[in-house]
């Protein structure tokens, strides 16, 4: 007599329909089964059937569409690459990092500028930038774009110190974005750290990225720093984990 432990039926039928959507069977673009069909096809409850899309959805390789049903994602991901983003002939092309990466890769970027202020920044900011207590910054929040639908939000904190009444304080610091900007001001970029990690995203964040139950994001910490050694600026990337690769190219001496 088996001792198995049989899955429930609606784990049963999702696990099917996700090797189905790895596999290529069902490409990305198809819509999949109503849970009208589900019941029919498999003879199950709409109980069951409901579960089975919830668990689909969970996995975030499906989305609803509003009055039309649940298709399989398609999934085109933007490569970042770390090691070239920040390379000065991008800047003096006059192409911002984000840009630059996007329309290489040959889709449409987009960048809103959420706010731009004066602010007194986190405990982990004034940390990491090397700040006295009750220091000011200048915060600029974005949210970062590709083919029209948001990939990244990304806050970048600059000391006020280096940003007071400059371009830095605008909303379009210049062609080049905030590095050309950091180097017309005698800061030049020469090394960055950055900190990975993997993480649920926050509510704010689920909604704003528009990601499904169970999506991951990446939340990346970029801190540059000057022919001083001094911190330039810390950039806050929450990024959909999905929708995003981060390529690193690391010397070995």
């Amino acid at each position: 007599m088996s001792t198995e432990k049989r899955l429930p039926k609606s784990r049963e039928i999702a696990d099917e329909l996700r090797r189905a959507i790895e596999s290529g069977d069902l490409a990305p673009g198809t819509l999949l089964p109503s849970e009208r069909e589900l019941v029919e096809r498999y003879a199950i409850s709409s109980g069951t059937a409901s579960k089975v899309i919830a668990l689909l959805k969970s996995t975030g390789l499906v989305e609803s569409q509003v009055g039309r049903g649940v298709f399989v994602r398609k999934r085109t991901q933007l490569i970042r690459h770390a090691h070239d983003r920040y390379a000065r002939r991008w800047r003096e092309a006059g192409k911002a990092p984000f840009r630059s990466e996007v329309e290489a890769q040959g889709r449409t970027a987009s960048v809103e500028v959420n706010s731009v202020e004066r602010i007194e920044p986190p405990k982990w900011v004034t940390e990491r930038l090397a700040l006295p207590g009750g220091a000011q910054v200048v915060r600029r929040a974005n949210t970062y774009s590709v083919d029209g639908h948001a990939v990244q939000l990304v806050n970048t904190y600059i000391p006020l110190s280096i940003a007071q009444d400059t371009s830095l304080e605008t909303a379009v610091p210049g062609p080049g974005g905030i590095y050309a900007a950091f180097e017309e001001l005698g800061h030049t970029l020469t090394r960055m750290l950055e900190e990975v990690q993997a993480r649920m995203p926050r509510y704010e964040e689920a909604q704003q990225l528009n990601v499904s139950n169970g999506t991951p994001i990446l939340d990346v910490v970029h801190i540059s720093y000057d022919q001083h050694e001094t911190p330039m600026d810390l950039s806050h990337f929450v990024l959909r984990a999905d929708e995003n690769v981060l390529t690193y190219e690391l010397p070995t001496d």
